[in-house]
Parts: structure tokens; C-alpha cells; sequence
């Protein structure tokens, strides 16, 4: 067993052997966070029609190693965070900053975060992140207040 407090993480990209621990991370994740701002029917459906593996995509991931263990995964398409995500006892280890800074050191700019998330909304505004707007989220058929939120460069560097 690994442990969380006395570990060395590798920062790389995704690949398929990584598969099943990417999408029983995405799953617990998502149920941990949607899972009390949906109702039954809509976790029930999450899981039965397997809403995670149909929109898995390990090309476009970043993940977070420690032994050969993914502890945490980052997803960026066309400079847009669309998953992060860290295993509950990894959490607090600055994983998810480092997964945060590095995809946006390769072009992430922009997140949605639930309106509900909370935590998640403290964490992105002290990563530098701020509120752009607020949209909706369809979560399962369920619309879910959310938050645009955004990140320039710093001033005299070019995107």
C-alpha cells in the first residue's frame, strides 16, 4: 500500500493500460460530487449506461502516477478542463494543483465548476482562477447550475 503522506508522483499523459483505474476514478469522483445534487434515477442511470466510458477519451488525459497507481487525472480539449480529479487519500499532496498548472501551462483556460461545488470553487480562486459567468450543466438530463471560470497568461506572455 501506498502512502499518501510519503510518496514521489510522475506527471504524464494517459495511456490505455491506464483505462480502468481512469474510469474508476472518473466514477467515484462523479459520484462523490453529483451524487446528492441528482436524484436516484439519474445516478442509477449515470452508472447503467455507463456515462463515464462513453465519453472517456485517455488521448486527451493527463494523470497523476504514484507507483504505477493513477491517483489523479486531468482531461483538456481545445483549451478547456473538462475533469479534474484526485483519489480522496491523495488529496491535499498539491496533486491537483500540479494537474491544474500543467494543463494550463499547455493551453487550459477555461473550467466549469457545479455552482454547489463549493470546495471546488475555493480551490480554483486560490489557483488563480475566477468566476467568468454563470451557465448550466447537463448532468444525466439534469440541468445543474455551474460557473464559467478562467485564467489569463500573465501580462507580456502570449497565449
Amino acid at each position: 500500500m501506498i502512502d499518501p503522506l510519503n510518496f514521489d508522483c510522475v506527471f504524464r499523459p494517459a495511456n490505455y493500460s491506464d483505462y480502468e483505474c481512469l474510469h474508476g476514478l472518473l466514477s467515484s469522483c462523479w459520484m462523490e460530487t453529483y451524487g446528492r445534487q441528482v436524484s436516484r434515477k439519474i445516478a442509477r442511470r449515470f452508472t447503467k449506461e455507463d456515462c463515464v466510458g462513453e465519453h472517456l477519451r485517455v488521448g486527451t488525459i493527463q494523470v497523476a502516477d504514484v507507483d504505477g497507481q493513477v491517483v489523479g487525472l486531468i482531461n483538456q480539449t481545445d483549451g478547456c478542463i473538462t475533469a479534474l480529479n484526485v483519489a480522496k487519500e491523495f488529496r491535499r499532496n498539491k496533486i491537483g494543483f500540479s494537474l491544474l498548472h500543467n494543463a494550463y501551462m499547455l493551453g487550459g483556460r477555461r473550467l466549469s465548476v457545479g455552482a454547489f461545488n463549493a470546495s471546488a470553487i475555493r480551490f480554483y480562486e486560490q489557483c488563480g482562477w475566477r468566476k467568468a459567468g454563470g451557465i448550466y450543466e447537463d448532468v444525466c438530463g439534469r440541468k445543474v447550475a455551474a460557473f464559467l471560470m478562467v485564467r489569463k497568461l500573465p501580462r507580456g506572455l502570449a497565449d
